[in-house]
């Protein structure tokens, strides 16, 4: 009995063993030590021994080691303990005490205990904490067991501020579930549990703690009740729901040095020391602290005088520093690569996946400083993949959500765009005046202007069109096109002047773009044309415009046909033919083919070349019987479409509805399933706008065709009736001296 007494007396759960040295001594649970030396709830992480929600105070990750004994050293206690702050609401801890004490120098009494912690912000002020403790136990070498046990806190912290100080109130219950030790006299368990039935249970207690730090950080009080052994068992001794108190002050005579006074829960005082620096090499702040006592100055313990050194050291960054740089990442660096794969996915046309992209940025970060623009860019990925249904459901949508937004003049604009391409005028003059009203000192004014007046282009209200093209000015990205149509217009009107002017104004503009410069060739051929067929032509001038034209160009065939006519005026056939060849045989399906035959044709006809003459012409005039594109053509293209358009919706409903979603892997997939589906809708789309762009060509080469047919006809029966012998020869030369002017 006398062996089960002592391990009784020993057991004092992560404490020093202190009885053990007094081996008759009687249990009693109220005497359960609260470890005052190293479990200070609000000062360090080893709050987590006192209360489990004490280590959601941790700043930063902290690491102590300490270490406690008897001045004859045979009763001590070694620990290492850290806490780590994941981030504002989460806080993990970890523990290790080692308790040893030996009667007259024999055999050991050990215990080995490891605390896993963790701590949980509920709001600002208010945290909650678990632990779950192993204790290892050698009881003198001849009884060695595991046991398990956990606790629960909570911590409330009502004062935090630099006037008043920091206040922190705690309460839990220690051994929550409590550590069972065996009290078998043999063949005792390796692994105990609280259901053993021979085995003494380490006792629960309640504890109330209360921090406070003020004066400037100055002072720190602490203060500690307890109630031991609140689950108290009768056959296990003790009269239990005991009482116990501790009070720490700890005064700083400067920040880096403070001096300590302690009455411990077991009735002596002690008296200690810290000092501090901060910021040393690879530590942010490292404390010493070293405290002593005499516990037989309150009753007889037979320790004598103890001690203890602690040092903690803080280092890696604070919690608040970890917090601010992922919302940093989370709230301007995540949204913003986002934002740039997105538009590189744009830039490279790669539009529908861009509008996916643009897509999760509008909705994973809707308080992005550029979600307005992502909302943009994703109305125009699907407007470039001529998904208006789409691209106009994102701009309405967008104009709802981002009233105040500076993309709220584009959104409107974009709007009256898509009703253009559409051929919807009424409507998109109606946005028209209405980007005026609201919007009349925005930028996008100038765009609204330049659609306005291709619009009244369309309709044949040439000079209205002017009217409203003549206010984009150089800068303006509508400028070249501004100038190229008010050019057109003026030509239309007969004012040659004025429209040689236009073209002439984008030949000496410096180019930002191919577009640009494809648009600069066609007002070179342009300019041509007008000094080719002026009052006073200027044939030299006309074939140098011609000239400037490199190949490649979209008008290329065109600036060689002029050539073709410039050396045919001055009566050159042989240099006429090269570039007329050149058609021929490279943009066999060139709309100025025909024209080009006739040019030969004329050259073979004033060579006297007449076999070479009739079968040049006789293809001129079999390639211009007929329109490039017949109505039975176009009628069926249009059919096509319209039988597609449904299918064409159907899928740009659910890209759209994709476009909304964030790519998780069921919405990836949902998106490989869709994409056959939109590459075939997609390619019609791509093959009627092919066509359609066809058919506007060949309805602008209508007004050659007579010309052509008339010019080929004519000369050809001149041809014939010379080659026959007849007369009319010399009125068919001086025609051809006459050559038709260019349109």
């Amino acid at each position: 009995m006398m062996r089960t007494s002592f391990i009784k007396t020993s057991v004092l759960g992560l404490t020093v063993a202190a009885s053990a040295l007094h081996a008759e001594a009687v249990y009693s649970p109220h005497k359960y030590q609260q470890n005052d030396w190293f479990g200070e709830f609000g000062s360090n992480n080893t709050a987590m021994y006192v209360n489990p929600a004490g280590i959601a105070m941790t700043d930063q990750l902290e690491v102590s080691a300490a270490f406690f004994s008897s001045i004859s050293g045979e009763a001590s206690q070694e620990y290492v303990s850290l806490a780590y702050p994941m981030d504002y609401k989460h806080t993990i801890g970890f523990s290790f005490f080692e308790n040893g004490a030996s009667i007259d120098g024999g055999k050991s009494y050990d215990e080995f205990a490891f605390l896993l912690g963790y701590s949980y912000n509920l709001m600002h002020c208010v945290a909650v904490g678990l632990d779950i403790s192993v204790l290892y136990i050698n009881q003198f070498d001849e009884v060695k067991h595991m046991t398990f046990g956990a606790d629960i806190g909570v911590s409330w912290n009502p004062l935090s501020t630099s006037k008043y100080g920091d206040l922190f109130v705690g309460i839990a219950l220690q051994n929550a579930l409590q550590p069972a030790i065996s009290t078998a006299e043999k063949d005792a368990p390796t692994v105990v549990l609280f259901t053993e039935s021979e085995a003494y249970k380490i006792p629960a207690n309640l504890n109330f703690s209360l921090f406070y730090r003020g004066l400037n950080r100055a002072l720190e009080a602490k203060a500690e009740l307890s109630v031991i052994d609140v689950m108290h068992d009768d056959e296990e001794g003790g009269e239990g729901m005991n009482l116990e108190e501790s009070f720490t002050l700890t005064y700083y005579l400067s920040p880096h040095l403070g001096v300590r006074l302690r009455f411990t829960k077991e009735g002596y005082p002690v008296a200690g020391a810290t000092v501090n620096v901060k910021d040393v090499s690879f530590f942010r702040y490292l404390q010493l602290d070293l405290e002593m006592s005499h516990d037989d100055l309150y009753a007889k313990k037979n320790r004598g005088f103890i001690w203890a050194v602690k040092l903690t050291t803080r280092f890696g960054d604070t919690r608040e520093e970890k917090i601010g740089e992922e919302r940093y990442r989370r709230l301007k660096i995540e949204p913003e690569n986002d934002y740039r794969a997105a538009m590189r996915l744009y830039l490279n046309r790669q539009f529908l996946e861009a509008a996916y992209a643009f897509g999760k940025v509008q909705t994973k970060y809707p308080t992005f400083h550029l979600v307005d623009q992502a909302a943009f860019y994703k109305a125009k990925s699907f407007e470039n993949l001529r998904m208006h249904k789409a691209a106009r459901a994102v701009y309405e949508d967008a104009i709802k959500r981002y009233p105040r937004t500076e993309q709220n003049a584009k959104y409107h604009f974009q709007l009256m765009n898509i009703d253009y391409k559409e051929g919807k005028y009424t409507d998109a003059m109606a946005k028209y005046q209405n980007i005026v009203q609201v919007f009349g000192k925005s930028d996008v004014k100038a765009d609204a202007d330049y659609i306005a007046g291709q619009i009244k282009f369309e309709q044949g209200l040439y000079q209205e069109s002017v009217d409203l093209l003549a206010a984009i000015l150089p800068g303006n990205a509508n400028y070249f096109y501004a100038r190229y149509t008010m050019g057109i217009a003026y030509s239309r009107m007969g004012k040659w002047e004025e429209a040689e002017n236009c073209f002439r104004d984008i030949t000496e503009q410096p180019v930002s773009n191919q577009s640009e410069r494809d648009l600069q060739d066609a007002a070179k051929v342009k300019l041509g044309h007008i000094y080719f067929s002026g009052e006073k032509p200027d044939v030299a001038a006309a074939a140098q415009m011609y000239g400037q034209v490199e190949p490649g160009s979209p008008v290329y065939d065109e600036a060689m046909l002029g050539i073709a006519w410039s050396f045919l005026k001055v009566n050159k056939p042989d240099e006429a033919l090269k570039p007329a060849n050149w058609i021929i045989s490279n943009l066999p399906e060139s709309f100025l083919v025909s024209e080009a035959y006739l040019v030969q044709g004329y050259c073979y006809f004033i060579k006297k070349d007449y076999n070479k003459a009739v079968k040049s012409l006789e293809q001129a005039e079999k390639r211009t019987e007929q329109p490039v594109v017949s109505v039975a053509a176009r009628d069926s293209a249009r059919q096509a479409y319209e039988a597609m358009q449904s299918d064409f919706d159907s899928v740009q409903v659910k890209a759209l509805d994709l476009a909304r979603q964030l790519p998780t892997p069921r919405v990836e997939s949902k998106r490989e399933a869709l994409k056959p589906d939109f590459d075939k809708a997609n390619q019609a789309i791509e093959d009627y706008a092919a066509f359609t762009q066809k058919s506007i060509q060949s309805d602008r080469f209508e007004s050659n065709r007579k010309r052509i047919l008339d010019d080929a006809g004519f000369t050809l029966a001149t041809v014939k009736t010379k080659m026959a012998g007849g007369a009319g020869g010399s009125g068919a030369a001086q025609e051809l001296e006459d050559l038709e002017d260019l349109e």
